[in-house]
């Protein structure tokens, strides 16, 4: 009985030619993402180190310093200006490879995270201070003092420095032969899996859940507030 050595027909046409015409090769990608990425960084940074500059001289010319929401909005001016000033290193490594060596691979990679960690932690916060003033404007208002909102920042500060000085040490230049110099995590597949979702927890689903939540209370106390007082019995109330 004779066994036929014939390959199936899907084979027969097969070619790396035919292969690599796909509608999504990773070269189209890497192609498009070396076209589009610098120009979309350095206008982030561009409207970025503008719209944050306006924000801190209306701050210091129309505000006071020492409020509450202002400490809070200072801060997170700050967080924004760490993230953007690493942009337009990222725009250069995604044009070509990375030229900065490994110091400034290792820096970088660690102030955007830094930057990133805070600027979502200092909105969370701003919004569960929102929440307190609006919820529980009488406790509030005793309790919320600028020591109150130095004291949380700093904490957000140490949190966020924490989480960023891995990237600092897990972070370094490889050379590859398709694509030169990478600043990329070292580390194995299985810390990578455990950070992502360390960041998913902390730095996404936590203050998804906080802003829900807090959002939620305070449009369901304006709501139950105009129902009870009435629409022009409500006076403005400040709650800086």
């Amino acid at each position: 009985m004779e066994t036929s050595s014939t390959t199936p027909d899907y084979y027969e046409n097969f070619s790396p030619e035919t292969s690599e015409s796909g509608t999504c090769s990773s070269i189209d990608i890497n192609e498009f993402g070396r076209a589009f990425l610098p120009m979309f960084y350095y206008i982030i940074f561009t409207v970025s180190i503008l719209g944050n500059g306006v924000v801190l001289l209306v701050v210091y010319k129309f505000e006071k310093m020492n409020t509450v929401t202002n400490i809070f909005l200072i801060n997170l001016v700050a967080s924004n200006i760490i993230f953007t000033l690493t942009l337009p290193f990222q725009a250069v490594y995604h044009s070509s490879e990375w030229i900065f060596g490994e110091p400034l691979c290792k820096l970088v990679t660690s102030a955007y995270y830094l930057g990133f960690y805070s600027s979502i932690l200092f909105l969370t916060l701003m919004t569960f201070d929102r929440y307190l003033a609006v919820v529980h404007c009488v406790v509030a208002n005793k309790n919320r003092r600028s020591v109150y909102a130095a004291s949380l920042s700093v904490a957000v500060w140490i949190i966020s420095l924490l989480e960023s000085l891995e990237y600092l040490i897990r972070f370094t230049v490889e050379e590859s032969q398709m694509d030169g110099l990478l600043c990329e995590d070292s580390n194995e597949n299985q810390w990578r899996t455990f950070s992502f979702y360390k960041q998913f927890v902390l730095f996404f689903l936590f203050p998804l859940v906080v802003f829900v939540y807090c959002y939620s209370r305070i449009t369901l106390t304006i709501m139950r507030t105009r129902m009870i007082a009435g629409p022009s019995k409500i006076s403005p109330v400040s709650v800086w």
